[in-house]
């Protein structure tokens, strides 16, 4: 069985499986819903998607959620660096569209904005996980799943130590502007 560090590792999983299969339908994942596809066992949920069964330790979910770590703590065992770096860039691109068409009126929904920003900065995060100390880039090892590998191929500098610490500093600065301009 699969496991994940957090039920929100697990969701970003099943949504890159369910997208980079081709045989598989363009849908959404269905969300968690306890009793239907998340059920409870002795230590761990096990969560039933098109990916296969996931097993999230309570523990690990507990330990993620008191320091604030969105994914997990420790490197993903599930999704590789090159993974990260495109879930990054795909949360950074809506975050941007939703960010340059917020204009701050009560009827915008500026936790989406800001929602956005974060998961772009954390998803980026857990790519640089991937980085062994002193390395220019995620070495081949980091980046084992199929779309990882291609992923990189066509980019390069996807999983570049510049690229990542470049793309990090400009979510958490863009967020950062956004809140100052709006209002933490």
């Amino acid at each position: 069985m699969l496991t994940a560090r957090t039920l929100a590792e697990a969701q970003v999983y099943v949504s890159l499986t369910t997208a980079a299969d081709q045989a598989a339908p363009a849908v959404e994942p269905a969300p968690i819903t306890p009793g239907a596809n998340l059920t409870e066992g002795a230590d761990a949920w096990t969560l039933a998607s098109p990916a296969g069964d996931i097993a999230i330790a309570y523990a690990s979910e507990e330990a993620a959620r008191t320091i604030g770590a969105r994914f997990g703590l420790g490197v993903s065992q599930l999704i590789d660096a090159a993974q990260w770096a495109v879930v990054a860039a795909t949360y950074g691109r809506r975050a941007l569209e939703a960010d340059m068409a917020y204009t701050g009126g009560p009827d915008q929904d500026r936790d989406s904005v800001e929602l956005n920003w974060e998961f772009a900065a954390d998803a980026v995060g857990e790519a640089i996980k991937f980085l062994p100390d002193g390395a220019d880039a995620v070495p081949d090892e980091g980046v084992w799943s199929e779309f990882g590998r291609q992923s990189r191929a066509q980019n390069p500098e996807l999983v570049t130590r510049a690229k990542l610490t470049d793309d990090l500093e400009y979510y958490r600065g863009t967020l950062a502007d956004f809140r100052a301009l709006y209002g933490s």
